[in-house]
């Protein structure tokens, strides 16, 4: 297979070296992504100034890598159009904070993958649960694996891409597999307000999360170990709504 591996935490980033190197024993790896780390840019796309590639010697089994100064979906369209081209996947990761609810909005590594996804390309995104005792990589890689052999046989529906959280754990706790459904992942205190030494006041968007009571999320299974898998896809379409709305009498 001729795989592209992206992220947003930058092309020097752990979890891509650990991707690059699994996939390139057995397939023909192409790596493009941001030349540094890339916070909460989505699926946003540089339109506002050129960018600059530039290739780079990961020596990691790679056939060529390339560093953009852009984003995620920046690096997928450049794949996409003139870096590699002919591709059969996109894996985006492996992200070093969890991609869960609410937060995809935000997410580079889900937005490279919807970028490949309006491209006709299947694709899968990546991400470690917060830990305490350092990243653990093994078992993210390990089920990027299987997924990825798995839909070589049994391809992803058209438009759907795939969203992948696991705990940030030895490998040897991860607990199995759990198919759910985005949960949400809101925050309070979330603008925090400082002042600079001439008292200038400035603004930092953050908060704390919100502890959920759900059931059947990427949160709670999460939370007992387990990896949580869970399908996205282009279309936004509120298709129910939408036969509500041609009901409506608007003059």
């Amino acid at each position: 297979m001729r795989i592209l591996i992206t992220n947003d935490d930058g092309i020097f980033a752990k979890g891509i070296r650990e991707l690059v190197v699994e996939f390139s024993k057995t397939d023909e790896v192409y790596v493009v992504a941001p030349k540094y780390r890339v916070v909460g840019v989505g699926g946003g796309v540089t339109f506002d100034r050129p960018l600059k590639i530039e290739e780079i010697g990961l020596s990691l089994g790679e056939k060529k890598a390339f560093s953009v100064s852009g984003t995620p979906a920046d690096c997928v369209i450049l794949a996409i159009d003139i870096l590699v081209k002919e591709l059969d996947i996109v894996i985006s990761g492996i992200n070093d904070e969890p991609n869960v609810g609410d937060d995809i909005r935000f997410s580079g590594t889900i937005g490279a993958c919807r970028e490949a996804a309006f491209s006709g390309i299947p694709s899968i995104g990546v991400s470690l649960e917060y830990g305490d005792r350092g990243y653990f990589y093994e078992g993210a890689v390990r089920i990027t694996r299987k997924i990825v052999d798995y839909i070589k046989n049994n391809p992803l529906p058209e438009g759907v891409f795939l969203n992948i959280n696991v705990p940030n754990v030895p490998i040897e706790e991860i607990r199995g597999i759990r198919f759910v459904r985005l949960g949400r992942r809101r925050y309070r205190n979330r603008v925090h307000t400082v002042f600079d030494p001439y008292g200038r006041e400035y603004f930092w968007i953050g908060g704390i999360p919100i502890k959920e009571e759900e059931e059947d999320t990427e949160d709670s299974v999460l939370r007992e170990n387990y990896i949580a898998i869970t399908p996205l896809k282009v279309d936004e379409t509120d298709y129910s709504f939408l036969g509500v709305m041609k009901k409506w009498k608007i003059e």
